[in-house]
């Protein structure tokens, strides 16, 4: 599995955390949109865009937002 998916794995494992410490089910905010084109190299820099639904409360943006820059910052231990 190239670092790409590799993250988005880890930013799915932090949001079933998430929403299991919150009884809350957070995936059910927003979606992920993949790039439109097939993520093959092991790049760094692609991270797929967040569509977050019209009622979704500014907190739940806020913490999705820092679990996907914590899944996909290069040094994800120092976020």
């Amino acid at each position: 599995m190239n670092a790409f998916y590799e993250r988005l794995s880890h930013f799915g494992e932090l949001i079933g955390n998430v929403s299991q410490q919150e009884e809350k089910d957070i995936a059910s905010y927003f979606t992920v949109q993949h790039p439109g084109f097939p993520v093959v190299s092991s790049t760094q820099s692609i991270v797929p865009k967040l569509t977050f639904m019209q009622n979704c409360p500014a907190e739940v943006r806020k913490k999705v937002r820092y679990l996907l820059k914590k899944s996909f910052n290069r040094i994800r231990n120092k976020v």
